[in-house]
């Protein structure tokens, strides 16, 4: 085999590998951290109760305490007409004060929780960066394509 087919093949196996967060509901232990912090992804983009809230993605780690990353996403329009449609990630509890106080992670995967008639679907994880954005599938698909054409 090639080195270009390698590559090309461990990229795909990379990209298309499953996501911790995402349709998960293995809700193992956290690992323990004695010295060195949690560090999960951040960010803020969408529209929460009608106000607008854009912080670009990058990483930080948590506080001594914090044994989860947070993936938070809503879309909902509220009783009063206000629009809700926003995926918030951060440490355990992500919350944007004073409009949402966070929901705390009760284990590794994605549940759907329900405060009031706010639908929130919440996927934590308990490793490094475990939270980033969704991937494109439109790249899955050229790569499937690539892959295709080079091996058959």
């Amino acid at each position: 085999m090639s080195a270009l087919h390698f590559l090309l093949l461990h990229l795909f196996v990379t990209l298309c590998s499953s996501n911790p967060v995402q349709n998960s509901t293995n809700l193992g232990k956290p690992k323990d951290r004695l010295y060195n912090p949690l560090v999960c992804y951040f960010a803020t983009e969408g529209e929460l109760f009608g106000q607008e809230h854009h912080e670009g993605q990058h990483h930080e780690p948590c506080g001594p305490d914090v044994k989860y990353c947070q993936k938070i996403s809503a879309h909902f329009i509220s009783t009063g007409g206000q629009i809700t449609k926003i995926t918030m990630k951060g440490c355990d509890t992500v919350s944007l004060l004073p409009y949402y106080a966070g929901l705390e992670c009760k284990g590794n995967g994605c549940t759907e929780r329900r405060e009031a008639d706010e639908i929130y679907n919440v996927c934590c994880c308990d490793t490094e960066t475990c939270n980033p954005s969704s991937r494109s599938p439109s790249l899955l698909v050229h790569l499937l394509i690539a892959c295709a054409l080079l091996f058959f």
